[in-house]
């Protein structure tokens, strides 16, 4: 060891402070082996997934030098091209000089810290491995960074983008002059993730930041409405960068702590700099100068500044800006204090949805709203409101304040039926799965268990969908609409994990975490090496609820539609190694035998297939990101989600595979 950043690492990890990192070598790709330092002290509530280490006490290494199996024995831990020892450097022919295994305590001598293989998360807390960019170049990561969605249509997908995109991970060692942590910043922004934006950068305050990430700090702390770190921030940077901004960004301090004198020397100084190009900061600094307004028609494409600047004038955000604003916008007429009460609650629903603010955030705003005592307790009775996000703030309110279960559960129903009609049924089952929790599952509430069940797997408490759907199986009775619920359901129930197939593939994977070997066939990814024995009476019992789920598709009105859904289904099916019998698939081997909806390059198919294979993380989850991500549910092309999901079970992204397909089932009103 040595000193200087050697003793800070050894500060950091033995009080347990500053920010979650893990320390990676700068130098080149031959040499000593690294040693990843964690903060014992690991926060876990930036988890947001279920993908980290395993808890079955394999492969955790021990001080002897190997790594206990969980059955006394000792193995080195061994990456694709070279075994790891305890005191020594890696065996290596090739570009990977980092341990598969990221969790493995492994030695060596601590040169400069690499700011690009900074993050937030590590495998305890969600990310997706210190090496999870291996057999990547640097160049491919960053193009394929670019590429991820903005606005990915599926939750469970922009959950997997922030993942990575938010991972302590050793960047690739070619190409220096690429920054990734600059291009994983500006994609944070795009997605309108501002807050994780500012944790990721602040994650590297050891070192001095550039422009672009000093810039994007700021713009953060603005949108979240840190102002007070923002100005602070504003006044250091100040003095090391000189381009406009920074101009800019002095003036709205100036004016925010009210010194008007300063506020005027800066603004002349911008006008010698760059004349008043910028008409949007020149109408916002005379608004708040006089008091006055900004035209309507200049309040477009607002930056976080202009954001800021804005709540100065007491102005508040037109109406018509709503439905088409970008992420600061939509954000700041949620945040701002001069939003009309109706218009906010509208601005939050819209941005919970697009992921830019939390689902607690939505909490907050319908919880905000002022109702009578009257109109809460005849909430079901009550003509609907005027806009869908007033009508769930009062039946959320409703809900949340009755102490009776059996009128809470009445309450749930009905805003569970109205999202469904809105298209809002997630994010309304992620609203409500609090107050789902204190519904007890008993005899009582069967009618409510179908309901309770649905809105419980889309929340991802699979722990109480169990028990929902246990009570719902003992309840159904020719009397009720139970069974033909459960058949419905029946395909989501299974990608959950939560019905027993008899595929003794699926139980070994569910039962270890570990992913089955994925190759890629027409149906999507199918499951390879010895099979044990498939339990037949839960194999026969799936061939039957089949049956029946096959007939319900047969029924319906709309048969175009009914077979996209099957193709989905048996797809999805097929690439958790469910069986899907092959009359199944004889019933779609009919016109049209060709579909070119949605489907990726052949570039995208065969470096997806090669990061399954290769168990490449971060090129298998940025090309399902890229090929899956930008469209509706309703509109994904059934083989390139199979092909998808398995990729990701194949590199060990069991839980994100599992929840990109059942919320593509729930959405797709299956």
């Amino acid at each position: 060891m040595r000193s200087g950043t050697t003793r800070a690492c050894l500060v950091a990890c033995l009080t347990g402070l500053g920010t979650l990192m893990q320390v990676i070598p700068a130098g080149a790709q031959q040499g000593p082996v690294p040693l990843f330092l964690q903060n014992r002290n690991n926060d876990t509530s930036t988890a947001t997934d279920g993908n980290g280490a395993n808890g079955n006490g394999a492969n955790q290494q021990g001080l002897g030098g190997g790594a206990s199996n969980g059955a006394g024995s000792q193995n080195i831990p061994q990456g694709p091209n070279g075994v790891f020892g305890w005191g020594g450097g890696a065996a290596s022919n090739g570009d990977e000089n980092y341990p598969t295994n990221p969790d493995a305590v492994q030695t060596l001598e601590l040169n400069a810290v690499d700011a690009e293989s900074v993050g937030i998360l590590d495998r305890n807390s969600g990310g997706l491995g210190v090496d999870m960019w291996s057999g990547t170049t640097r160049d491919t990561a960053a193009r394929l960074i670019d590429a991820l969605p903005d606005q990915p249509g599926s939750r469970a997908i922009r959950n997997l983008e922030r993942r990575l995109l938010l991972s302590i991970a050793a960047a690739p060692a070619d190409h220096k002059d690429i920054s990734l942590l600059s291009h994983r910043v500006a994609k944070l922004q795009s997605m309108g993730a501002y807050g994780d934006v500012a944790k990721l950068i602040n994650a590297t305050a050891h070192n001095k930041p550039s422009a672009d990430l000093a810039e994007a700090q700021v713009n953060a702390l603005l949108v979240t409405g840190q102002l007070d770190e923002a100005c602070s921030a504003i006044e250091g940077y100040g003095t090391q960068f000189d381009t406009p901004f920074w101009l800019k960004a002095a003036v709205y301090c100036q004016l925010r702590a009210k010194n008007t004198s300063s506020a005027t020397f800066t603004t002349d100084l911008i006008r010698e700099v760059e004349g008043e190009n910028d008409k949007l900061f020149f109408a916002l600094n005379k608004a708040i100068r006089t008091g006055s307004n900004v035209s309507p028609d200049l309040l477009v494409n607002l930056r976080p500044l202009d954001v800021a600047m804005l709540e100065l004038t007491k102005q508040g955000l037109p109406a018509g800006k709503l439905q088409n604003a970008d992420a600061p916008t939509l954000i700041a007429f949620v945040k701002s204090a001069n939003t009309a009460s109706d218009l906010k609650l509208e601005a939050a629903r819209l941005a919970e949805q697009r992921g830019f603010i939390t689902i607690d955030d939505l909490a907050g705003a319908y919880m905000a709203v002022t109702f009578t005592s009257d109109e809460l307790a005849n909430v079901l009775d009550d003509a609907s409101e005027e806009t869908p996000a007033r009508e769930y703030a009062k039946l959320y309110q409703a809900a949340a304040k009755s102490e009776v279960p059996a009128a809470r559960a009445e309450i749930l129903a009905h805003i569970y039926e109205n999202a469904r009609s809105n298209g809002d049924y997630g994010q309304i089952a992620r609203l409500c799965a609090p107050l789902l929790e204190d519904i007890p599952i008993n005899n009582d509430f069967a009618w409510f268990a179908a309901d309770a069940l649905a809105a419980a797997i889309y929340s991802n408490d699979l722990e109480r969908a169990g028990g929902w759907l246990a009570q719902a199986k003992s309840s159904a009775n020719n009397g009720n609409s139970i069974e033909s619920r459960l058949i419905v359901l029946y395909p989501a129930l299974v990608l959950a994990g939560l019905e027993d197939t008899g595929a003794a593939d699926n139980e070994r994977s569910a039962a270890t975490g570990i992913a089955p070997v994925a190759t890629f066939g027409l149906g999507g990814a199918n499951t390879t090496g010895a099979q044990a024995p498939a339990t037949s009476q839960a194999q026969a019992r799936h061939r039957a609820r089949m049956d029946e789920w096959a007939e319900l598709q047969t029924a319906r009105n709309d048969q175009v539609e009914a077979r996209d859904d099957a193709e989905l289904v048996y797809s999805l099916f097929a690439a958790f190694g469910v069986e899907v019998p092959e009359k199944f698939w004889d019933s779609l081997l009919t016109q049209p035998y060709v579909v070119s909806s949605a489907v990726p390059n052949a570039g995208v198919v065969h470096k997806l297939a090669q990061a399954a294979a290769t168990g490449q993380r971060a090129m298998a989850a940025s090309l399902v990101a890229i090929s899956n991500g930008t469209l509706d549910s309703d509109m994904r092309n059934a083989v390139s989600l199979g092909q998808a999901v398995g990729a990701l079970r194949a590199v060990g992204l069991e839980n994100d595979a599992r929840r990109i397909a059942v919320e593509t089932i729930l959405e797709s009103g299956l």
